[in-house]
């Protein structure tokens, strides 16, 4: 009598762990998904060359007159104060929403909600695409 006790108890134990464990399942990716739709967070995109390619100008510190144009051979060019051509050399995308400069070494991340602008990280210079 003392042995089944022990295995009806050892049963039920199993049915209520293996029930716990479907729901946890079942039901855990669904409120993952709420919650990502509830606060409209949405996966990070990679960025491609023709979110980087255009004429990005920084609105944020005009006195600089800063403004790169990256060019789909993966070039760049930078003009500044007033000066064309003051800095330039080669781009590439190092990351999902991040590219780097050469042969400076600039890292510069796009803003994961608007890839319309970026941040020179080194600098904090915010960069808008010219439409």
């Amino acid at each position: 009598m003392g042995m089944n006790k022990k295995v009806d108890r050892l049963i039920k134990t199993i049915l209520f762990v293996g029930i716990l464990l479907f729901i946890s399942y079942r039901y855990s990716l669904n409120d993952q998904a709420t919650i990502m739709r509830g606060s409209q967070k949405l996966p990070v995109q990679q960025i491609t060359t023709k979110d980087v390619v255009g004429v990005w100008v920084n609105h944020h510190n005009q006195d600089i007159q800063q403004r790169i144009i990256f060019m789909k051979n993966h070039q760049w060019r930078e003009n500044q104060h007033g000066v064309k051509n003051i800095y330039s050399g080669t781009w590439k995308i190092v990351g999902k929403r991040t590219i780097k400069l050469a042969p400076y070494g600039e890292k510069i991340i796009f803003n994961k909600n608007n890839y319309r602008q970026m941040n020179v990280v080194n600098y904090h210079h915010i960069l808008n695409k010219k439409k």
